[in-house]
């Protein structure tokens, strides 16, 4: 029974995946497209089915055969065998043979790709398996060449020279070079992703204009089929494999351009041999240019592409702000409260090279660094506080031979003083300076784990009063430039912050993790928690929710649907991801508790942004997208919480007039008690069914 529903599925997202889609209705619309002439519809369905089959003979899981590109390139091979030749029971054999030919082509590339290269295999295996198959049937006469019977004509609309051509070239990609093909095509990419609609229709125009110059005619460029490969390089690079931005639209396009004597050459070159070229100046143009982006480090190549540019993009700014890229986290290394004296780029001695540093003092409440007369060390209260390891790592060098300095006066031939330098295996080594001599808890050689005990604040080398230095640098040698950090979690001021950098004139203090908050959020696998939802006091539905694991090993919440992944980051649960229908009840749990400090207590504010896709409706947040992917930083949609006590908090999201208010009660032995969405006049409200406090 479940086979009835996962084969469809995966046919369907085999025909909607050649435009980088993954939804079946997309599929469908296309699957009906290909029957306007049942020769080439067939065909493409003969030679799927017979590869996914083969797949599945193989032993390969329902899992594996739902990424698309197993079987979207059987399904183009199919298409192409189609429109040659005629169906017969020839014609079918040669289509399951070069469906199964296709299948282990494509099996055998990707993991030889994605292992070694790192790279997608794109179209190659459509492209490698439909020339195979023309080049074949030069030597069989039996088969009967489509070209030899009448053709059932679509109506013929009259556009203007470049949507024509442009309609021409995207109903090609499905070998029906037709404007009215093209159209429903081109109106299902902005259905679906305006982002791919956008690209397909820039690209195209853009190459199409490029090649007019070469060829001296627009009508010859925009009445060129070939030029299908400008639609999909433009989709590929600027919505695809890259995150949707300005600067992936501009290198898409040059991409394009490239491309433009590629397609010409690569024409001329298989007609020579009576071949068509299909689609291989795509395929080498976005495989050239992924793989040179990747070398040269290119930061924002879409790791994880979530079925349109849209939700990509989406999924990508909400994770980029919420755990930072290409910083190191380490940390907090202090007790009690201290306030950045010099924060980055300070005012001193933050400067250029060296602007990613913290200096730390103790102040009062007016604000002094010391009670009296500030004229001895002992009058400062930084001074002997103790400093905690902001690392695991191996002690590389130590130095603990020099005295603390006197109020107001400072080492200028030793501006480190007493300092500490610990290698972390991910790559960068911390520093940290000013010591007291003689108090270092460790020595030179020790490997130290975070919270270890390192020695006690001084003022040693230039330290015109007691402080606690910080950086990280990407080499051993004292004065290397620093490089930028994060702390993985603190509180400054009545509010949480993780993966953040205090700000200078910042209070800061360490948040301890609170045991019992920890326990009733360690959900285990396996385990089970049932729910009645009320929608403004009327019972919805019931909902048991239980704890499953991902082939990667990341734990998720479902009921069945929808997938809720969670996790510890920092010192936070985080609810990191959902996945599934866009009417799952796990929307607004995501909604209520996205991050959860595992140091609640009463008063204690937070903030934490979200993903577009958990409020707005498809078209909605399919719009912003599109204009956020020009401006993204006008997409910060985020949500304030506060706590009420220890297992009670409260939270509080706006974005474009829209307004949730939420409410959740955690279970003090495990999971949530009860959780309240109020959005308008709307309010839904979670029970818990089997909940019972335990040992409280």
């Amino acid at each position: 029974m479940k086979d009835l529903k996962v084969i469809p599925r995966s046919i369907l997202n085999s025909y909607s995946g050649v435009l980088f889609i993954a939804h079946p209705g997309a599929g469908l619309v296309i699957l009906f497209l290909t029957l306007i002439y049942p020769n080439l519809g067939l065909s493409a369905l003969v030679c799927t089915l017979s590869a996914y089959t083969f797949a599945r003979f193989l032993g390969l899981k329902e899992d594996f055969l739902r990424l698309d590109f197993y079987t979207y390139n059987p399904l183009l091979v199919g298409l192409s065998i189609g429109y040659y030749f005629k169906i017969c029971c020839l014609s079918l054999l040669f289509l399951v043979l070069m469906g199964i030919f296709t299948f282990v082509l494509t099996y055998a590339t990707y993991n030889f790709f994605s292992y070694y290269l790192r790279l997608p295999i794109l179209s190659l295996p459509f492209v490698a398996g439909s020339l195979l198959a023309a080049l074949a049937s030069y030597k069989y006469s039996n088969l009967f060449v489509v070209s030899l019977y009448p053709r059932f004509q679509l109506p013929a609309w009259e556009f203007p020279i470049p949507l024509a051509g442009f309609f021409k070239a995207l109903g090609a990609i499905f070998f029906l070079p037709y404007p009215l093909v093209g159209l429903i095509l081109f109106l299902l990419l902005l259905w679906f992703s305006p982002i791919l609609g956008f690209l397909a229709l820039a690209g195209y125009i853009f190459g199409s204009l490029l090649a007019a110059l070469f060829v001296g005619s627009l009508e010859a460029s925009f009445s060129h089929l070939g030029h299908f490969n400008f639609v999909l390089i433009a989709m590929a690079l600027g919505g695809v494999f890259l995150l949707p931005s300005l600067r992936s639209y501009l290198l898409a396009l040059v991409a394009v351009g490239v491309a433009s004597p590629l397609s010409e050459a690569s024409q001329v070159f298989w007609q020579k041999f009576g071949l068509p070229a299909f689609a291989l100046p795509f395929n080498l143009v976005t495989l050239l240019f992924l793989y040179s982006l990747r070398l040269a480090g290119y930061p924002r190549l879409a790791f994880y592409y979530r079925g349109t540019p849209e939700r990509t993009l989406d999924y990508h700014l909400s994770l980029d702000r919420r755990f930072p890229f290409g910083v190191w986290v380490i940390e907090w290394p202090l007790s009690g409260k201290w306030t950045v004296w010099q924060g980055t780029n300070g005012k001193f001695t933050h400067q250029g090279p060296w602007r990613y540093a913290l200096d730390f003092v103790v102040q009062d409440e007016a604000g002094r660094t010391f009670e009296g007369s500030g004229r001895v060390l002992e009058d400062y209260y930084a001074y002997r506080k103790p400093v905690f390891s902001p690392v695991s790592g191996r002690v590389v060098e130590l130095v603990d031979e020099l005295p603390d300095e006197p109020p107001g006066s400072a080492n200028t031939e030793r501006p480190w003083g007493n300092y500490i330098l610990i290698y972390d295996s991910r790559g960068f080594y911390v520093l940290m300076a000013h010591f007291s001599p003689g108090t270092f808890q460790v020595k030179k050689g020790d490997w130290v784990v975070e919270g270890t005990l390192l020695g006690l604040c001084g003022s040693s080398g230039y330290a015109p009063q007691p402080h606690l230095h910080l950086h990280i640098q990407g080499s051993p040698e004292l004065g290397a430039p620093t490089m930028p950090f994060v702390f993985k979690a603190y509180q400054s001021e009545g509010r949480f912050w993780d993966f953040q950098l205090p700000k200078e004139g910042e209070t800061v203090e360490a948040l301890p993790p609170d045991k019992r908050l920890k326990q009733s959020l360690n959900f285990l696998l396996g385990e089970t928690f049932s729910y009645e939802i009320y929608q403004n006091q009327t019972l919805k539905e019931t909902l048991d929710l239980r704890v499953e694991m991902a082939p990667d090993g990341t734990f998720y919440l479902t009921e069945g649907k929808g997938k809720l992944y969670f996790g510890w980051r920092g010192g936070a649960f985080y609810f990191l991801n959902y996945q599934g229908p866009g009417n799952s009840s796990l929307k607004d749990l995501f909604l209520a508790a996205p991050k959860i400090p595992l140091g609640l207590r009463e008063g204690l504010k937070w903030e934490d942004f979200l993903p577009l896709e958990l409020l707005l409706p498809w078209w909605q947040k399919n719009a912003y997208l599109f204009l956020g992917s020009f401006w993204p930083r006008a997409l910060d949609f985020k949500g304030q919480y506060q706590a009420l006590s220890k297992f009670d908090f409260e939270g509080q999201i706006c974005f474009n007039k829209k307004e949730v208010k939420t409410r959740v009660k955690l279970c003090q032995v495990k999971g949530f008690k009860e959780v309240e969405i109020q959005k308008g006049n709307q309010i839904y409200l979670w029970r818990r069914k089997d909940h019972e406090e335990k040992g409280v």
